[in-house]
């Protein structure tokens, strides 16, 4: 089962970063990860969590 799995990432990593198409989708992804994590609800939440952890230190 461990090398199915491994054999799979394998050909995922070599899809995004072979191709065209996958640094396209690839570039899409982190485009969007980046508009999420700078969205200010929530940069509001990780203010929160930071608070949390913060005061329990």
């Amino acid at each position: 089962m461990k090398a199915i799995t491994t054999l799979a990432a394998g050909v995922a990593l070599g899809y995004f970063l072979g191709t065209d198409k996958g640094r396209e989708q690839l570039d899409k992804a982190k485009g969007w990860a980046v508009d999420t994590w700078n969205d200010p609800r929530v940069q509001e939440k990780v203010s929160e969590v930071q608070e949390k952890v913060t005061s329990r230190s």
